[in-house]
């Protein structure tokens, strides 16, 4: 048995005394090293915790902000509701008492009941009052007939009667009520002033707000023990506030800094500052509403909000101190254990590299086969043996073993025999030859020499527990020593580590993919309920909602647990809701369907699971806004569908009509004088055209297709121009009435349209009162504010209104949906064509403007027309009252272009009759042609759509650079975007519209030719 050699020294290898100089040098340095990372580390912890500390402040302070501004947010939106809703109350009894007699007892009872059944309808109010124009109490919600009292000296009557400018709806000041069941209530009365028909000063309207009514809403507010929020009127007197405090009331707060410089001067904002009224420091935000006449203010008590922010401080400054400590008492360990272990590390340092670089690529090993495998390679190599065996037990020695073999020279380790494989274990030749115990393995393998020789040690886990052994066999120089079994034990250890690092991560693996599982199970669980959910049992009695569900029935948790659904919900019995639920729990089979719920006005989608104990469970949400949508979709694409088929046909039908009814005319004028029959077969061929001629344009009118002039006109002159035409057309059984606007704004419209539009909606409100009735057609000036544009869709802003209303039959909720709807008609067959209503409707909204119905069955009917405005320095022709003339001609030499053979011929007899000189091409080429020849006209008349490659408007533009004095009248039955663009004529373009007839043709050559 022969020992390792031993290392040889290198020549230039240090001295003993060097090495110790080297090593109280190194750990100096390190000493020093230590203490400058100790230093920096604390630099670095103290900068960290600071930066961190002020980045976590600007975080607290901004979400402070954003949840104040969210608070200000839905404060202005139920301060905007609230005065809106009043401001709706007061706007109808303004209409009211403009409209009554002071003097009048009849007058003053009716005005009582509209003023009973607003309050009838508030809950926000105590009661709605009149004032005449000398601040007497005219009448009131709360008596028929209340004591004459003077309240002109209440700032509410003498800012409207001053008529103070920008004052239209006033916040008065706060007090406490005197009389009725506001009577030592905190009110706040909201005015309107009327005005009478000559625009004087009639009184006022007034609404007596509860303030308890704001603070149980400000009350539902969260906002702290240090928070406040109020409303105050546009002086800066504040109204209510939360928390109350009765001597806050009705105080003046516009000379404070934080009013005048904060709130006054922005719309809305956010800002900081002690309050005037407990000089609390808040970070608070505002916003303005009802035009300006109220600000809501919310403020959250800076201390309060920062609270969280300091303890986050305190304690990561408590940790960071904590690291430091830490990081000192690990830093001296280290130090010192260097000084105690420097010396033995150097000593083993070349072996120990050896096993380091052993153990990395041990650890880098990626899975366990493969790192046992690298165990039993490395122990070969590091030891210098034949033979190594690694060997991992599955499950604590039980249940078979992994392993790995590396070998050479036919030396397989403890071949036929096991050593015990949980302590270390050494047996050199020398042992195997005088131990009669191991003859037996002499005997069976014969003499091998150095060969045999054996060791084993076991790996083990961190607890102790060993996982396998690593074992050597045949040394390849010399016998095993102690130090081979201590390297065998480094390397077993590193080894166990590494194996039992890589059996935790398949095992975590494992266990992670099961974990994935369950929390896909469980996420599938909860976007399940996602929805809105409530479960009801056997008894149809409420046993579960969720928040959602609360949201979407309006409806509280506690009012409805335990409770009967068809008893809470009467009206859901009658729908969709019960024959479904009947059957999910009938027959045990889970229902999905959607259905309309009237009484909360809205379409749900639902789906109900039967329980196992008879109950349901049921997930639903609103799918109001996606069905609306679709329906407004095939709206759209229904009047597209209707616009194309319009426009197919419009063309080719109106030259058939334009040849029909020219030839009409052309027998009635000539023939009819000789014959009567003949003369009234060709008058009843001119009705039926003129029939069809009014069809095509109605259909163009409903898709918004046909050419549009329009003027800037004065609807109340316009209606005074056909008013004869109006009460002739209507009969005797019809009352008109006609009631002008005062200073009315012009209109920018077609008018000859219009007067089409407002005829059709009087003769629809003669055929509704076949037993006679009134009819009124009402103008004025409306402004529409962005809420109701958007809820409408029209474009908000400045609108004449006509109002044409009748005392008819009415229509209900199903047939006031389809009004508009092209074909629909209630009249009896062969009696309406459907077109009428729709005309107007697509009229209007061409226009620019907006059609909207009113009406309630035996009610009668409104529908009102929303004219878009024009301003006088507009560049636009006026309407101007047509003067009826006779047909005039003229010489002058006219070109006509039409490729329908029938339509040319016509229009050339018709111009020759009128004494012009014409001439006809059927295409634009050979216009041109006869142009480029010398010929010379002054009216060149052509047809939009041409066939030959040109049209029209190619056609007009190619004769005029070659004769430049030439002028144009275009023709056609149906025009788009050549010479028509956003619904309107390019100016200066000049239409002849088909189906024409001789006056039509006369009239618009003679216009044309005659402009300068």
């Amino acid at each position: 048995m022969t020992d390792r050699p031993p290392l040889r020294r290198d020549r230039h290898a240090p001295t003993h005394a060097s090495r110790t100089s080297a090593l109280v040098g190194s750990a100096a340095g390190l000493k020093s090293a230590i203490l400058a990372a100790n230093v920096v580390m604390a630099l670095v912890l103290a900068t960290v915790v600071g930066l961190q500390a002020a980045s976590d402040r600007r975080a607290t302070v901004e979400s402070a902000y954003l949840h104040v501004e969210n608070l200000t947010e839905v404060l202005a939106e139920h301060t905007r509701q609230t005065l809106q809703g009043l401001d709706l109350g007061l706007r109808t009894v303004v209409e009211a008492a403009r409209l009554s007699d002071p003097s009048s007892t009849h007058d003053q009872t009716l005005l009582h009941e509209v003023l009973a059944n607003r309050q009838r309808g508030s809950t926000a109010t105590f009661a709605f009052f009149v004032l005449d124009a000398h601040g007497r109490l005219l009448a009131t919600s709360r008596v028929p007939s209340p004591q004459r009292v003077d309240l002109s000296d209440y700032p509410e009557f003498t800012v409207h009667r001053d008529g103070q400018p920008g004052v239209e709806l006033f916040l008065g000041f706060p007090r406490k009520g005197r009389v009725g069941y506001a009577e030592d209530k905190w009110i706040v009365n909201l005015t309107r002033r009327i005005d009478r028909g000559d625009g004087s000063f009639g009184g006022v309207v007034a609404a007596s707000l509860s303030l308890d009514y704001l603070l149980d809403f400000y009350r539902a507010l969260s906002i702290g023990e240090e928070g406040a929020l109020g409303l105050m009127s546009r002086d800066g007197v504040l109204i209510v506030r939360a928390p109350f405090d009765a001597a806050f009331v009705g105080r003046d707060m516009s000379g404070t800094d934080w009013f005048e410089r904060q709130i006054r001067r922005t719309e809305k904002g956010r800002f900081a500052g002690s309050y005037a009224t407990d000089g609390i420091q808040r970070l608070s935000a505002h916003e303005w509403v009802a035009q300006r006449q109220a600000v809501v203010y919310v403020g959250l008590g800076a201390d309060e909000m920062l609270a969280p922010w300091r303890k986050r401080l305190l304690f990561q400054s408590a940790i960071g101190l904590l690291a430091m400590a830490l990081l000192a008492v690990a830093s001296w360990i280290v130090w010192r254990h260097f000084l105690q272990t420097r010396q033995w590390e150097e000593q083993r340092s070349q072996r120990l590299r050896a096993g380091a670089r052993a153990s990395a690529e041990l650890v880098s090993s990626p899975d366990v086969e493969g790192a046992l495998q690298r165990a039993a390679e490395l122990a070969r190599e590091l030891l210098g043996v034949d033979g190594a065996v690694a060997r991992l037990h599955r499950t604590g020695g039980a249940g078979g073993e992994l392993h790995a073999l590396s070998f050479s020279q036919g030396c397989l380790p403890m071949h036929g025999s096991q050593p015990p494989g949980d302590r270390r274990w050494l047996l050199t030749q020398a042992q195997i030859e005088q131990d009669a115990a191991w003859q037996w393995l002499q005997e069976r393998d014969g003499p091998q020499g150095d060969a045999r020789q054996w060791l084993a040690v076991p790996m083990r886990s961190q607890d102790g527990h060993a996982l396998g052994s690593l074992r050597l066999c045949g040394k390849q120089s010399g016998q095993f020593t102690e130090d081979d079994l201590s390297e065998a034990t480094q390397l077993a250890s590193v080894a166990a580590a590494v194996l039992e690092n890589l059996v935790s991560l398949r095992e975590r693996e494992a266990a992670l993919a099961e974990a994935n599982r369950a929390k896909a199970e469980l996420e599938t669980v909860f976007t399940s309920i996602s929805d809105a959910v409530y479960a009801l049992d056997s008894d149809w009695r409420f046993v579960y909602l969720n928040d959602q569900a609360q949201r979407l029935l309006g409806r509280k948790k506690a009012e409805l647990l335990g409770k009967n659904v068809w008893d809470e919900f009467p009206g859901a019995k009658d729908t969709a809701l019960y024959p479904n639920y009947r059957r999910a729990r009938d027959e045990l089979v889970p229902v999905s369907f959607e259905f309309f719920f009237p009484p909360l006005a809205s379409w749900f989608s639902v789906r109900a699971f039967p329980q196992e104990q008879g109950g349901l469970t049921v997930y639903f949400h609103d799918i109001t806004t996606r069905v609306e949508t679709e329906e407004r979709l095939r709206q759209s694409q229904k009047m597209d569908a209707i616009g194309q088929l319009t426009g197919g046909v419009a063309h080719d039908f109106n030259n058939l009509l334009t040849v029909i009814l020219g030839a009409a005319d052309e027998i009635v004028e000539h023939a009819g004088a000789q014959d009567g029959a003949v003369g009234a077969h060709a008058e009843i061929i001119r009705k039926a055209g003129e029939r069809a001629a009014a069809l095509t344009h109605r259909l163009l009118a409903f898709a918004r297709k046909q050419p549009l002039e329009p003027r800037l006109t004065n609807v109340n002159e316009l209606l005074a121009d056909f008013e004869d035409l109006l009460r002739r057309t209507l009969g005797e059984q019809v009352e008109v009435e006609l009631v002008r606007g005062a200073g009315l704004w012009k209109a920018l419209i077609d008018p000859h349209e219009l007067q089409n539009a407002i005829l059709n909606l009087a003769i629809n409100a003669r055929d509704a009162m076949p037993n006679g009735g009134h009819l009124t057609i009402e103008t004025a000036n409306v402004s529409v504010d962005h809420a109701y544009g958007l809820a409408h869709q029209m474009a908000p802003g400045q609108y004449v209104l006509v109002a044409v209303s009748d005392t008819g039959e009415g229509m209900s909720g199903e047939t006031l949906a389809k009004a508009f709807d092209p074909f629909f008609t209630t009249k009896p067959l062969g009696k309406g064509s459907g077109l009428g209503l729709s005309m107007v409707y697509g009229f209007v909204r061409q226009s620019g403007g907006h059609a909207k119905i009113y009406s309630e069955p035996q009610h009668g009917t409104t529908v009102k027309l929303y004219l878009p405005r024009e301003h006088q320095e507009a560049d636009e022709a006026e309407y101007r009252r047509p003067e009826p003339g006779a047909v005039v001609g003229g010489s002058e030499r006219v070109l006509v272009v039409e490729d329908d053979e029938f339509v040319r011929m016509l229009a050339v007899a018709s111009l020759e009759r009128l004494g012009y000189a014409a001439t006809a091409r059927d295409s634009g080429r050979a216009a041109l042609e006869l142009l480029d020849n010398g010929a010379q006209f002054d009216l060149l008349l052509t047809d939009m759509v041409l066939t030959g490659g040109m049209s029209g408007k190619q056609v007009a533009g190619e004769a005029r650079q070659r004769s430049p004095g030439l002028k144009v009248l275009y023709m056609s039955g149906y025009t788009e975007n050549a010479i028509v663009h956003h619904g309107r004529l390019d100016r200066g373009v000049h239409l002849l519209g088909k189906p024409f007839r001789l006056a039509d043709l006369a009239r618009k050559v003679r216009e044309v030719l005659d402009q300068g």
